[in-house]
């Protein structure tokens, strides 16, 4: 009795994890797209190849600004700790 009750629990598991990859893909795709679709709107871009030959073109610009921001928020987060430092 035991271990079929395991067994059910364990098939059970097996197919909530197979739904949430399910969903989790979905998820991803509908987010690919929407931002596919947002960023030929607001560049008014209507040709695939043109698009892709846009973000190419901008991807070391977007890399190096994305780096900038990222250091920026490291340091104002080591400026707020040195100056606020935690209570324990």
């Amino acid at each position: 009795m035991v271990k079929q009750n395991t067994k059910e629990q364990i098939l059970g598991i097996e197919e909530q994890i197979k739904r949430l990859k399910e969903k989790q893909k979905r998820i991803l795709n509908n987010t690919q797209r929407e931002i596919g679709k947002y960023l030929m709107d607001s560049w008014e871009v209507e040709d695939v190849n043109e698009a892709k030959k846009l973000i190419d073109s901008f991807n070391h610009q977007v890399k190096s600004l994305s780096e900038a921001s990222s250091s920026r928020e490291d340091d104002e987060v080591k400026k707020n700790l040195s100056q606020n430092p935690p209570k324990g």
